[in-house]
């Protein structure tokens, strides 16, 4: 069944996490119900920066927000989405435990030597820890913008993200993986907690930091599930059930 732009009139835009493109998103275009208009946006690490906005006439405007991709989406756009979904979320990079802080500052900063001497083997090394514990995959490709990629992983070291920005009523939902190697505690929750209503928190017990893409199809399920906006007459359980059919 075809459902039109004009009756979804939803309207998404998906931002990566360090060291990542916009092709870390490339398996959702194949479970997204047609009339969703699904935008990738770019932080250029891989010199394909892209930037792409809300359009002024769609009536639902959903962000896709993956761990540090939370904190380069432009604010004015957390203003205008109707509903965010964040994945393997943070407001801070490292944890609030004293203890366990300085141990993370330690990690991060050997990272970031690291990197100015072997910048593609960290990159190798941090792609294996996102997947873990499925095997790699949606590995950015071609040269690699090396200073944006050492800006941006210094910048974990100060960067904190605003709740008041999201503390609206919108609808929220937060999804963390159970078997993170990049966050030392999964921060999700903290997301749900601070709004007034409308929020709900998830986590996948067996996915990892890139849940996104290991379980994108129980991620979108979820979404489904969660927010009203996002149902299309059974469309995409009707897609999925043609596909699997013998």
């Amino acid at each position: 069944m075809h459902i039109s732009k004009e009756k979804l009139d939803i309207e998404i835009i998906s931002y990566h996490g360090w060291g990542f493109d916009s092709s870390f998103w490339k398996d959702w275009k194949s479970i997204l119900p047609e009339g969703v208009l699904f935008k990738t946006a770019d932080r250029g690490y891989f010199l394909d920066e892209k930037h792409p906005g809300f359009s002024g006439n769609s009536k639902h405007k959903a962000l896709f927000l993956h761990s540090f991709g939370l904190h380069w989406c432009p604010e004015e756009q957390i203003e205008q989405a109707t509903c965010i979904i964040i994945f393997n979320g943070f407001c801070d990079f490292h944890p609030q435990d004293e203890k366990e802080r300085l141990e993370s500052k330690k990690a991060l900063k050997g990272m970031i030597s690291e990197f100015e001497n072997n910048p593609r083997e960290v990159l190798k090394s941090y792609w294996k820890k996102v997947f873990h514990p499925d095997k790699k995959k949606n590995i950015p490709k071609g040269k690699l913008d090396g200073e944006l990629l050492l800006k941006d992983l210094k910048k974990l070291h100060t960067d904190s993200f605003d709740l008041q920005s999201i503390k609206n009523g919108k609808p929220i939902i937060s999804l963390d993986g159970g078997s993170n190697k990049i966050l030392s505690h999964n921060r999700g929750k903290k997301f749900t907690e601070i709004t007034e209503g409308n929020a709900v928190y998830h986590f996948i017990k067996e996915a990892g930091h890139g849940l996104p893409v290991t379980h994108y199809e129980e991620c979108w399920s979820f979404i489904n599930a969660m927010i009203p906006i996002f149902q299309h007459d059974g469309n995409y359980r009707r897609k999925r059930h043609q596909q699997n059919s013998p």
